[in-house]
């Protein structure tokens, strides 16, 4: 207990002591003489031994809103009884993919490169991701595609940021500079 705390349980013991005795019947001096009894040997119990490991210990307290790791909570997704993942780490694996087809100038969301995606990470392995039930094999095949596709260059003739179109800039006028 740090030494307010243990100030104030003396205290509280001794004044409930008192009470306590006062309602006996006792009279008020000898009451009061073992209320102080009492609340000093609550301070000298709660007082922390010289030897004591805990005097100078550092008071950490954890987190109130610590909810795990990643991996902790990635691995919680995984039902091995019911051989299923759970969305949580499906989205995940297929956020990563995504960023990776893009980069590559492929667009997951285009049936026009269905078949090179298909041909980059496998038959049918984005349709299984995208499948109400999947399975820790699938996610298996798309992290050993993920390590492929890293490794992989970009496709011929298309940019890794060919989703993006950019507007031209709105000449500038010189009179507006001069206002500032």
């Amino acid at each position: 207990m740090t030494g307010w705390r243990r100030v104030v349980a003396a205290a509280t013991a001794g004044l409930a002591a008192a009470i306590a005795l006062l309602l006996l019947g006792v009279q008020m001096e000898f009451a009061c003489a073992w209320g102080a009894v009492a609340a000093s040997v609550v301070a000298v119990v709660s007082h922390p031994m010289p030897d004591d490991p805990r005097d100078d210990a550092p008071m950490n307290e954890a987190e109130p809103r610590y909810r795990g790791s990643d991996v902790a909570r990635l691995a919680w997704a995984v039902d091995l009884k019911a051989g299923t993942v759970g969305e949580v780490m499906t989205r995940r694996v297929r956020a990563s993919l995504r960023r990776r087809l893009q980069h590559a100038g492929l667009d997951p969301d285009s049936p026009a490169d269905a078949a090179a995606i298909d041909a980059r990470l496998g038959s049918g392995l984005w349709e299984r991701l995208s499948a109400r039930r999947v399975t820790p094999a699938d996610i298996e095949d798309a992290l050993a595609a993920a390590e492929r596709l890293e490794h992989d260059a970009p496709v011929p003739g298309q940019s890794h940021r060919s989703h993006i179109h950019h507007q031209p800039a709105a000449p500038r006028s010189i009179h507006a500079e001069e206002s500032r």
